[in-house]
């Protein structure tokens, strides 16, 4: 059986991440210029204003562990790199102490990769003066070897949520570094064929965007309730919607299932059809929705070989009345210029 890949080129797969991270400004900037590959001159443009950011902010410390030899104990003694002390007799021995300030793995990355950056011949000279100024900033952080892993090691919580824009950028700038190594592989695109993630990214994708490129619908995560009395109701599940768009000047609300799947059919007597759970699953939100929105449902899904695009005709209950609605069925094609995409997502909410 051959394997199904999807095809989306790096600019379009990076503009996706930028959404899912909340940065519609850079994909902006990306596609202020037509080609295949985002310039990395523009992408250090970019890094160099967010490292900025980050240092009118404050460079985030942390404790760490560091070794450190001293003749006042401290810490904890580390009796095997303290031998050659021991021998010697000298007066001192090796300790692993706990310290708090800026030298950290996340403002190492910071560095490693302002470093790449001034490294690149074809980068502007007004950047590279820059990137020097910003790096005499850093004296006081540890320079790293930037691996591919190192970006797995990092954990953005509450408090380091704003380097969150740098990490992507970073990450980014890694890989297309990187291209013409020997191995010449993308990191970034492995993601493509691992479904799990690719349907926490095209969910996330879908939901930001509707929030941050239009304003007539308010773009959420909506849980409903299920219309189930007696019984324990504490072991049945929650039901939420993966996109729910709310227009309350029309009363209107469109609800989108999103499904990344390398095959959107499935075989049923030699024949394609539509997997029957995730219409049931649409159909379900459908009529749990609100008592007083007409609600339209539409089931998407990442153009793979196959374009669909079915609009049914059903009826469903708003209020005390039933009215006429409709599901649509469509697929997104993530192979074809970022602006085209991005006409296609407006078409779709018509």
């Amino acid at each position: 059986m051959i394997e199904k890949k999807y095809k989306v080129p790096i600019r379009n797969l990076f503009c996706i991440l930028c959404y899912v991270h909340e940065m519609p400004e850079v994909v902006s900037a990306l596609n202020s210029k037509d080609e295949d590959l985002p310039q990395l001159h523009l992408l250090a443009k970019l890094f160099i204003e967010e490292t900025d950011h980050i240092m009118m902010r404050g460079l985030m410390k942390d404790y760490h562990e560091r070794d450190e030899e001293t003749n006042q104990l401290s810490g904890k003694i580390l009796f095997e790199q303290s031998l050659n002390q021991i021998i010697q007799k000298k007066p001192s021995l090796v300790c692993e102490k706990d310290q708090f300030d800026e030298d950290i793995l996340i403002n190492q990355i910071l560095k490693a990769t302002l470093n790449t950056l001034l490294k690149i011949e074809e980068l502007p000279k007004n950047q590279k003066i820059k990137i020097s100024m910003q790096l005499k900033k850093l004296h006081h952080v540890s320079a790293i070897n930037l691996f591919r892993k190192i970006f797995y090691m990092i954990r953005l919580n509450r408090n380091k949520i704003y380097y969150q824009k740098m990490l992507l950028l970073a990450r980014f700038i890694y890989e297309l570094n990187n291209l013409s190594d020997e191995d010449g592989t993308f990191d970034l695109i492995a993601i493509l064929n691992d479904e799990r993630k690719m349907q926490i990214i095209f969910e996330k994708f879908i939901l930001n965007f509707y929030r941050l490129e239009q304003q007539q619908f308010l773009s959420k995560i909506e849980r409903m309730k299920w219309r189930m009395f007696g019984g324990n109701l504490a072991i049945i599940p929650e039901m939420k919607t993966d996109i729910s768009l709310i227009d309350r000047v029309n009363k209107e609300k469109i609800i989108i299932d999103a499904k990344y799947y390398a095959d959107i059919f499935s075989k049923s007597f030699n024949a394609d059809k539509i997997r029957s759970t995730h219409l049931y699953q649409l159909f379900t939100y459908l009529n749990h929705s609100s008592d007083i929105y007409l609600t339209r449902g539409i089931l998407i899904y990442p153009t793979n070989g196959v374009k669909v695009d079915e609009i049914y005709n059903i009826s469903i209950q708003v209020g005390i009345e039933i009215q006429q609605s409709t599901i649509r069925i469509f697929t997104l094609d993530l192979n074809q210029k970022w602006q085209d995409i991005y006409n296609q997502m407006f078409v779709l909410l018509k």
